[in-house]
């Protein structure tokens, strides 16, 4: 193997911690046995110099040894033994930080059971976006967003690269934004980008205030609605971030899907409805009839009933038979039609809305 060919390879050990040169070295007296550090230099057209304190490294985990006379010859130790050494001593030090997980894990439930459910962060801006950047960076299932002017900036930044990590980890983004945010300046733009990236948004006229919600564990909002500088809320997992959590879906049960034609016009789907074979079992929920007068009404057995129940669940994304009930009563309630009432005026240099 020539020394170019040796080269394009190291780095392999860095793990170990061995530094570029030291592992360079150590391959070179793989190849060429008994070398002095004089010969090294010449071999590795580095300045002799230099490799004293690589050489050092190396003889004291144990891959170089040192022969006796004059000039000092340097010896590689086998790689079948010396760098195996070497990985079984850092596995032992893996296992052990491994096997400290659990504690941590206690440590870390302890301190959350006496953090408030509840806090207030009154400060400046970057203290503000510190718990949305970590958030996100934690994230690992999902996030949920309420969108609307006003905004702390006036044309929205970059999206944030924890936010793009999290697309890459499979966390999956839902957006419900206020039609008035398609007219700020740069947020169109930034709608159109979070599509292509694979961020689902909805539009809906009626949110009553920006909120993220992560894994439905933490939650961010601002103390006033209209206030985009002031205090904001951080909510920890709780029967009031679960309320908001409900909140949510029935919302995005409500809202529009929004996407985006190829010259950049926008584009309207329809608000959620339901397969013609549930319909009926709709209205039964929405009114509060218990399963087996619904089954009977509908003349289906209770087994096929909970088979149509289990449907609407999806549809919906309801997690239990109560918030089903409430986001299906909005459906019937036609809370999800207001497109066809709700123009949205073009930005400046897009054909307008196609629906």
């Amino acid at each position: 193997m020539s020394v170019r060919q040796s080269h394009s390879r190291v780095g392999s050990l860095r793990v170990l911690g061995i530094s570029e040169l030291g592992e360079s070295v150590y391959r070179a007296l793989l190849r060429h046995p008994a070398l002095t550090q004089a010969e090294l230099s010449a071999l590795l057209l580095v300045d002799e110099a230099s490799l004293g304190e690589d050489i050092a490294e190396l003889e004291r985990l144990g891959l170089v040894t040192l022969a006796p006379g004059q000039p000092v010859r340097l010896h590689a130790a086998p790689p079948d033994i010396a760098v195996e050494a070497l990985l079984n001593e850092q596995q032992a030090r893996l296992q052990r930080a491994r096997a400290a997980i659990a504690d941590l894990e206690r440590e870390r439930v302890q301190a959350a059971d006496q953090r408030p459910v509840v806090e207030v962060i009154d400060s400046d801006l970057e203290a503000k976006r510190q718990p949305y950047s970590q958030s996100l960076e934690r994230a690992t299932t999902e996030v949920l967003c309420l969108v609307r002017p006003p905004f702390m900036v006036s044309s929205p930044g970059p999206r944030e690269t924890s936010r793009a990590e999290a697309r890459r980890r499979g966390v999956r983004f839902r957006n419900i934004v206020h039609p008035e945010t398609l007219q700020v300046p740069g947020w169109r733009e930034v709608l159109q980008a979070d599509i292509e990236d694979g961020e689902e948004v909805r539009l809906l006229p009626s949110i009553p205030f920006k909120m993220i919600i992560t894994d439905r564990a933490l939650g961010l909002l601002p103390l006033e609605a209209d206030a985009p500088t002031g205090p904001v809320l951080l909510l920890r997992r709780s029967a009031v971030l679960d309320a908001l959590c409900g909140l949510f879906d029935s919302l995005w049960a409500s809202a529009v899907p929004l996407s985006f034609h190829a010259d950049g016009s926008l584009s309207l789907g329809h608000a959620q409805s339901f397969a013609p074979q549930i319909d009926a079992l709709v209205s039964l929920l929405a009114a509060g009839i218990n399963d087996k007068a619904a089954a009977e009404r509908l003349g289906i057995s209770e087994r096929t009933l909970m088979r149509r129940m289990e449907s609407l669940y999806q549809q919906l994304n309801a997690k239990s038979r109560f918030q089903a009930g409430w986001m299906a009563a909005l459906q019937a309630s036609g809370v999800g039609s207001w497109s066809a009432q709700v123009p949205l005026k073009p930005a400046p240099g897009n054909t307008g809305l196609a629906a």
